[in-house]
């Protein structure tokens, strides 16, 4: 409290008179005059000022007008004498929270004084649960606005109750995106950053969520121009998070503001495609390709023909092909981004499996999956299949240059250099190696999980389809390089391996290297 008072035995009676401590109540200063009074309410921001009317220099009511402007919460209590009564119809006017004469009764005051703190209590509650509920507020407008584009309800009413006036002549809406969710204090500076920027213009900051803000803009002269420059102004003070912004459309009529803040939102929605921590406005959304659909289509049934056919170099060369077509039509959702992704991971993970077989066993599908399930990008997807098809070419080429010696191994390399023989059985290998048949049986089984026959069919397969790769190589030619006299048993057991006869198998190959 303040006690304001020109008669300085008044002042001192009224602050000493009542034991305020007691009471939970602190005299933070005392003037005797407004204008002293003034300075003391602009730095202690009190809640209640008790003060004479009749003053000199500047009287209680001017007094009065100017703490409105200064402290608006704060409760004003006048005291006057009789002959001064006409001063009450003016602080009735002023909204003073009370008016008493002298001399006045310390119990009267204390009473009165303690009304003016728990009225000043009760609105500065009601005041916070309505700024504690502006995010919900907020939250529920962008919706209504998201959902239906500003047609189906009065934009300008819902505005004004928000507390929100937008003067145009022209309207647009911004979001701003971070990629991490914004603490206390860097939300705070977020929004000074914003209110700097924005100061010559009419505006509007909405939380919609911890990490997400919208903002209605409104324009006048240039008004592209100028979305673009505080775009780009914003963009440069925020450096220090990864931050996305998005721009609507401008248009003429407040009630369109709804179909600015449903594109900035659809331009906020592909920003997994076409990149975080830039600005991107609708226009950039719009594909500039009209066959990217088909296009698209075309590339994965692309896609899936290589994984079989087992060309790496081909998968990786048309992996880039599909990205950049979904990078041209830039409205592919994320959740189908992830069905892609977990589409051809498990074909590439598959891969990787076939030719690591001979080798300990170190590639965890479980964390591929966690890995789609938590990708926010188009970059993370490609970065996940590229991984896969180069942990596929090294599992390829250290198939090739295995040199382990366990006996297992030894019989490995033996079939390696033997494969071709069609009278090779595993008999014919465990003598080779110097033990018995049913000993290499359960070594294979324990050491690698799988047995000899599993083996020699997937090294006579995988040789054949080296093979089958070189375009003067014949089928008949191919199925006696690799250990089969007979040519239907050789094209009933390739088929069985890889999906496709020999004759399909060199078709899809022919037809790959063509393109």
């Amino acid at each position: 409290m303040i006690v304001v008072e020109d008669d300085r035995i008044i002042r001192r009676g009224i602050c000493q008179s009542i034991n305020w401590e007691e009471q939970g109540i602190s005299i933070v200063g005392e003037a005797g005059d407004g204008e002293v009074a003034l300075e003391l309410i602009a730095k202690e921001q009190p809640q209640v000022v008790v003060s004479d009317i009749n003053m000199p220099f500047m009287d209680g009511l001017e007094m009065g007008k100017k703490i409105k402007e200064l402290s608006h919460a704060t409760r004003i209590i006048f005291l006057t004498g009789y002959e001064d009564f006409k001063y009450a119809q003016e602080a009735i006017k002023l909204k003073a929270f009370d008016y008493l004469l002298k001399p006045v009764d310390s119990e009267l005051l204390l009473k009165k004084v303690q009304e003016a703190l728990e009225d000043w209590e009760q609105e500065t509650k009601k005041e916070r649960r309505i700024k504690e509920s502006l995010p919900y507020l907020h939250q529920r407008f962008f919706k209504e606005l998201v959902n239906n584009g500003g047609q189906q309800f009065d934009v300008e009413k819902e505005l004004v109750e928000l507390g929100i006036a937008l003067e145009g002549p022209e309207y647009a809406a911004m979001l701003v995106h971070s990629s991490t969710v914004l603490d206390g204090k860097t939300k705070q500076t977020v929004t000074d950053l914003i209110s700097d920027l924005f100061a010559e213009e009419t505006y509007s900051v909405m939380e919609l969520n911890p990490n997400e803000h919208a903002i209605l803009l409104s324009l006048t002269d240039e008004s592209d121009k100028r979305k673009g420059e505080l775009a780009q102004q914003l963009s440069q003070m925020l450096t220090e998070h990864t931050v996305t912004i998005t721009l609507g459309r401008t248009y003429p009529n407040l009630f369109e503001l709804g179909k600015s803040l449903v594109e900035s939102h659809l331009a906020m929605d592909v920003r997994h495609i076409i990149g975080t921590g830039r600005i991107i406005s609708f226009e950039d959304t719009v594909s500039s390709n009209e066959e990217a659909e088909n296009c698209l289509k075309g590339l994965e049934l692309e896609l899936e023909t290589q994984i079989k056919l087992g060309i790496p170099d081909k998968v990786k060369e048309t992996l880039n092909q599909l990205h950049k077509a979904i990078i041209n039509k830039k409205s592919v959702p994320l959740s189908d981004l992830k069905i892609l992704a977990l589409k051809f991971s498990t074909m590439l993970f598959f891969e990787v499996e076939k030719w690591k077989k001979e080798e300990v066993k170190s590639f965890n599908s479980s964390d591929i999956y966690k890995d789609i399930i938590e990708m926010k990008t188009l970059s993370d997807m490609i970065a996940i299949l590229n991984h896969l098809i180069q942990q596929w070419c090294d599992a390829m080429e250290r198939s090739k240059d295995s040199n382990n010696y366990s006996h297992v191994d030894q019989a490995i390399n033996y079939i390696k250099k033997h494969y071709h023989d069609s009278t090779l059985t595993l008999k014919k290998v465990a003598e080779s190696i110097h033990v018995s048949t049913p000993y290499l049986s359960n070594l294979f089984k324990h050491e690698k999980g799988f047995n000899f026959g599993e083996y020699l069919l997937e090294i006579r397969m995988k040789k054949a389809m080296e093979e089958l790769q070189k375009a003067d190589m014949k089928t008949y030619e191919v199925c006696e390089k690799v250990g089969y006299n007979n040519p239907q048993y050789f094209s009933i057991c390739f088929k069985k391996f890889t999906g496709y006869t020999p004759a399909e198998y060199k078709k899809q190959l022919n037809n790959v290297y063509r393109k």
